[in-house]
């Protein structure tokens, strides 16, 4: 329970956040401290570094015989006064030699032992400590070190004054630090945790609902409550559903429409057979209803290739082989194979292609597609024109494009059918045609093969004159 608490995404901007800012707040809080520190200590430092100048003048008097050892204790003791502490002459042994205070001839305290040895390798420091050695070493001290000479032998200067003012302004100065960066850091943390709930939140709404759209829910949805990084990936994962609510729709009425399409001719299938079986049908009938049977069963074979062939095209299973293609002779030799069907129902063909001398005109095409989507649009307006009407196939250019026309002179359509033709399985259905052998698929994958080629598709049509069909390739871009 814990680890999974642990590894919540805005848990984890919480912690990330909130570590960075009191690392930031600690490394705050030790600069002002050090600044504050060393600012108060400066004048202290600078009074005892001066003081030591002239402690070194009486010990060059003294060790000149200019002064006696009274004299010398009495002039440390008035230089000590100058800064209301203490200085100590300590011999190489740790001994208190002479100084302002009443302990000369005792060790000094062990905390300083450091202090001494650095003061006799000839170094010199300040250090601000406790010492327990007089009424001083309640208060604290600042104490500066320095090595010298005293009749030749080494020893070391200690000046020592009390800091008590300066350490309760530091501890106030500490305080006014601390305090606000404290409250500002529990400011900072609260609303560190807000902004990542906020961000998290609509994070895990979204997690929720894409558990909830796997096991079948398609109406959650995430609310969108602004308008930024957050809030378009909640936007989008909406639209996602939506897409999803569609294409379910689209599933549900493409399984709708195949059982319908399989189950008309299995029917009639199967109610001839039993009909034949149980010579309800005449023997001398069955040669009629056979080749009923046989055009059901080719129905169905259109049916399932159909399908099989919008497959392979949306799935991108099928590859075109594009070359350059001459579109005047591809048209041509579309148009030899619908002449006769074309002939049969007493329909004119015409073609309008621009003539050879005004040079060829070429397009990067599958030649077995291309042919594909015009045979299909040719068979749709034999479809759907009356006997005694005509389908003209025009070829011209338009702005290195090169644009096909299948135009008839057929029944037409309204314009809420227009809009519905490229659906699988819409068939328009009309008073003055009975025909209804398509697929309902023709159309569909002609948009998706025109669409492979890099082409476009438009229709234009007019209740009772007939539809128009233009279809525009790009042409071969090597040869203009």
């Amino acid at each position: 329970m814990i680890k999974r608490w642990y590894q919540s995404f805005y848990i984890k901007i919480f912690l990330s956040f909130l570590a960075t800012c009191i690392l930031f707040f600690i490394g705050l809080a030790v600069f002002w401290n050090y600044y504050f520190t060393d600012m108060f200590y400066k004048d202290k430092k600078e009074l005892l570094t001066s003081r030591l100048s002239e402690v070194n003048k009486i010990l060059t008097s003294f060790q000149d015989s200019t002064i006696s050892t009274r004299e010398l204790r009495f002039g440390i003791r008035i230089i000590a006064r100058s800064f209301n502490g203490h200085v100590w002459l300590v011999d190489s042994r740790g001994n208190l030699l002479n100084g302002s205070s009443e302990k000369e001839g005792a060790l000094i305290p062990k905390s300083m032992d450091g202090l001494f040895i650095d003061g006799l390798k000839g170094n010199t420091g300040f250090v601000a400590g406790q010492y327990k050695f007089d009424e001083y070493s309640s208060s604290g001290l600042l104490t500066y070190y320095a090595p010298a000479q005293l009749n030749g032998d080494p020893i070391v200067i200690f000046m020592n004054v009390p800091v008590i003012e300066v350490r309760q302004a530091l501890t106030a100065v500490r305080w006014n630090i601390i305090a606000p960066l404290v409250f500002s850091l529990l400011a900072v943390g609260i609303i560190l945790y807000i902004l990542s709930r906020k961000l998290a939140g609509p994070l895990q709404q979204m997690n929720r609902a894409a558990l909830e759209v796997a096991g079948g829910d398609l109406t959650v949805r995430v609310p969108v409550t602004s308008g930024d990084e957050v809030g378009e990936l909640a936007k989008s994962f909406n639209f996602m559903i939506d897409q999803l609510n569609e294409w379910e729709d689209a599933r549900q009425d493409f399984l709708a429409n195949v059982s319908h399409e399989l189950r008309s001719p299995l029917t009639t299938l199967r109610g001839f057979i039993i009909a034949m079986n149980d010579k309800i049908i005449p023997e001398e009938k069955y040669g009629h209803y056979l080749r009923i049977c046989d055009e059901e069963v080719q129905r169905l074979q259109r049916l399932v290739n159909d399908l099989l062939d919008l497959a392979r095209i949306q799935n991108g299973v099928d590859v075109f082989k594009t070359y350059p293609v001459e579109l005047r002779e591809a048209i041509q030799e579309v148009l030899e194979l619908v002449k006769t069907p074309m002939a049969e129902k007493q329909l004119i063909l015409r073609e309008e292609l621009p003539p050879e001398e005004e040079g060829p005109v070429v397009g990067e095409l599958d030649m077995d597609r291309f042919s594909q989507i015009m045979q299909n649009l040719l068979y749709n307006a034999r479809q759907f024109t009356p006997a005694g009407g005509s389908v003209t196939v025009a070829l011209s250019v338009e702005e290195e494009h090169a644009v096909v026309t299948v135009r008839d002179t057929g029944i037409g359509m309204a314009e809420e059918e227009l809009v519905r033709i490229w659906d699988r399985f819409y068939k328009v259905e009309h008073a003055r045609t009975s025909v209804n052998e398509g697929t309902g698929l023709g159309l569909t994958i002609v948009k998706h093969l025109v669409n492979g080629l890099k082409g476009t598709i438009a229709v234009s049509s007019t209740p009772g004159q007939g539809t128009e069909f233009k279809v525009r390739f790009p042409l071969y871009s090597d040869l203009y």
